[in-house]
């Protein structure tokens, strides 16, 4: 199985080729959907060399590669005015939770990191598709991996690589790591985080409100296993934490409805700080099908423009 394979199978790549991510609002003056247009002259994204044909401007030339090959090859670019993504993809140990056999289904899911692997190497695969530019970050506790925007063929490899070298372990911080991300995106993108949000909703509300402040448009995507929606337990449990906390001997019928009202409190929290920044935040649950997951949230932002 090729690397590739192991995020997108053939099955979702022919579901990814019938859909459309864009970006809603005016992305540095353009429309919405295929931004990028290829253009002759100065630029800031370098696209591809080609070979010099009669006609072309000269100082289009590039100099160095004539000077090492004794070939004339100019320069192309693609016009900054596309749509740019950047997904950041929360690596933190709550990540790497894939379902307890202490459940009432009795059986493992994959992780909530793979899921989320998966949904990222998917809107990769869709915004490059479309000819746009797209990033990935990882978040722990600071921003880790960082590949910039770009819409060179090889990009969807280096995606790749760095899902491949994440691991979901350990503390992180998110909002830190989303105002670490907001320090270095410059112009203004799709930033789409990829992420469980067990954190405090305060601290990512200021973080959001720094990506909004720059005018980036911001997108959650929450990525939760069922366990943590429906809290299914019977029976005594000794509960782990997955980011450095201790064991907890708990009895599932006393702290039900007490993590139950937690948990949607946590959750009104999140949306009504999404509401008031102008962000999005769409849940997926492990157990669904990323392909399915995915035509639901872009149908429906697409039925919301």
């Amino acid at each position: 199985m090729s690397l590739v394979t192991r995020y997108l199978d053939a099955s979702l790549i022919e579901r990814l080729n019938a859909l459309q991510l864009s970006a809603r609002s005016v992305v540095e003056g353009t429309t919405l959907g295929r931004h990028r247009s290829p253009v002759r002259g100065a630029s800031v994204e370098f696209r591809q060399h080609r070979a010099y044909v009669p006609g072309d401007e000269p100082r289009r030339l590039d100099w160095r590669v004539l000077a090492r090959t004794d070939r004339p090859y100019v320069r192309e670019y693609d016009e900054e005015t596309n749509l740019r993504g950047m997904l950041l993809l929360d690596r933190s140990g709550s990540m790497r939770y894939a379902g307890s056999h202490a459940g009432k289904t009795q059986r493992r899911r994959q992780s909530k990191f793979a899921y989320a692997s998966k949904v990222v190497a998917s809107l990769a695969y869709l915004m490059l598709g479309q000819g746009e530019s797209v990033g990935i970050a990882t978040l722990g506790e600071r921003v880790e991996e960082w590949v910039a925007p770009h819409a060179r063929t090889q990009q969807m490899s280096r995606v790749i690589d760095v899902l491949e070298r994440a691991e979901a372990r350990g503390v992180a911080d998110p909002p830190r790591a989303v105002l670490d991300a907001a320090e270095r995106l410059g112009r203004r993108s799709l930033v789409v985080i990829i992420s469980d949000f067990l954190c405090s909703s305060d601290a990512l509300r200021k973080s959001l409100a720094r990506l909004r402040h720059a005018r980036h448009e911001v997108i959650l995507l929450r990525i939760l296993d069922e366990d943590e929606v429906e809290f299914p337990f019977d029976g005594w449990l000794r509960i782990r934490g997955l980011e450095g906390e201790g064991r907890r001997l708990c009895e599932p019928a006393i702290v039900r409805q007490r993590y139950l009202d937690a948990f949607a409190k946590h959750e009104r929290e999140l949306h009504d700080g999404c509401r008031a920044l102008g962000a999005e935040m769409h849940t997926f649950t492990t157990g669904r099908d990323v392909g399915d997951a995915l035509v639901a949230f872009l149908r429906h932002r697409w039925s919301a423009r």
